[in-house]
């Protein structure tokens, strides 16, 4: 008996360890501009950063509080646009930053309203693979100075 509760344990362990170790993705300063509570969208901001020696790709971003698209802001004849993306590259040991003007998020279909200031939203960000990761996103005024702490959970 004794034997199988050891053997239980280390399963246990190494199940464990290969689960905190599948990705390496960390996700800094996530944050959503604070909108008006008509706003039709509003984004969705924050930085990822890949450590490992592998390219990690996000593939989608989703919310209870919404619909979250992938977006990125592009420049044509000298008009700026948007338009939706599949997935987000992050190369390895590199990093990449979900901001205006950039790649962003952009969320819609809100349930309970659009998410007021001061309010944290959770975000569950999937990865190429199926990986997920929880997130906690404050929501702040426009070029207001947002958190920095990093709210991540596997």
């Amino acid at each position: 008996m004794k034997a199988r509760f050891c053997l239980f344990v280390l399963l246990c362990t190494w199940i464990g360890i290969g689960a905190a170790h599948a990705s390496e993705l960390m996700v800094h300063d996530a944050w959503i501009r604070g909108m008006p509570p008509t706003s039709r969208v509003v984004p969705v901001y924050l930085s990822l950063h890949n450590p490992s020696d592998k390219s990690l790709v996000l593939k989608a971003i989703s919310s209870p509080r919404g619909s979250v698209e992938l977006h990125q802001t592009l420049m044509e004849n000298e008009v700026m646009r948007m338009q939706g993306v599949e997935a987000i590259q992050i190369p390895p040991h590199g990093m990449v930053k979900l901001t205006p003007g950039g790649y962003h998020g952009m969320m819609s279909d809100f349930k309970a309203g659009v998410p007021a200031l001061g309010e944290e939203v959770a975000l569950t960000l999937t990865l190429e693979g199926g990986e997920t990761l929880s997130v906690t996103a404050k929501v702040t005024a426009q070029g207001e100075a947002h958190d920095h702490s990093m709210h991540m959970h596997h």
